[in-house]
């Protein structure tokens, strides 16, 4: 019987990420599309990122190399030139924190194969027979505003990748009081110091 770990396949109603708030971060996924065909990529919406399409290649030069992305996605091997599998995925907010990594990836059945983000090791592929999406933690130290580059290095086997997707949770937001609440509130402590003095002064 294969072990797997880190599926991220919910063979009920949905499929669904949160993030800090119980913003949800993807659409549903209607099981029937876990057959031949790749499970459709999560809506875009605030803090999830997607990437279904291929813009990268080994070289680095923002050109793709149709090794990922599509209805019908390119079936690669470790002989293959154009391997790793590579894109970016690109985050437009400010990164305060860790995120989560949500790949949708076909029959990488080694167990054997790295998931990099930026070059950091986030995770190996389980074994696999069919279309999972699978989701990996990425520490903050492993993320950036802008372009993330995913890699999928492949040991020992064949298998595809539909699409990309990072989960960013919004940056906590520090208050910072306005000048003329600290002028009141500079006022009110000079108020009280002064009540104070004159009252220790009528004491005497």
């Amino acid at each position: 019987m294969k072990r797997r770990w880190l599926r991220g396949v919910l063979l009920g109603a949905s499929l669904a990420l949160l993030l800090a708030g119980g913003v949800v971060l993807a659409q549903d996924i209607d099981p029937s599309n876990l057959g031949p065909a790749p499970p459709e990529p999560p809506n875009a919406v605030a803090g999830l990122y997607v990437t279904s399409e291929d813009n990268e290649n080994n070289a680095g030069t923002g050109v793709a190399d149709d090794d990922m992305g599509g209805a019908e996605p390119r079936y690669m091997c470790p002989e293959d030139a154009d391997v790793p599998i590579e894109f970016n995925i690109v985050v437009g907010q400010e990164i305060c924190s860790g995120g989560e990594l949500t790949l949708a990836t076909m029959d990488f059945e080694s167990g054997l194969h790295g998931v990099y983000v930026n070059g950091d090791l986030v995770g190996l592929i389980p074994e696999q027979d069919g279309w999972d999406v699978l989701v990996f933690d990425v520490p903050r130290a492993g993320l950036r505003q802008g372009a993330n580059l995913v890699q999928v290095v492949l040991v020992g086997d064949c298998g595809e990748v539909a699409w990309g997707a990072l989960a960013i949770e919004p940056c906590a937001e520090e208050f910072v009081p306005e000048p003329a609440s600290i002028l009141l509130l500079g006022s009110g402590l000079a108020g009280l110091a002064g009540y104070a003095t004159l009252r220790w002064r009528t004491r005497e």
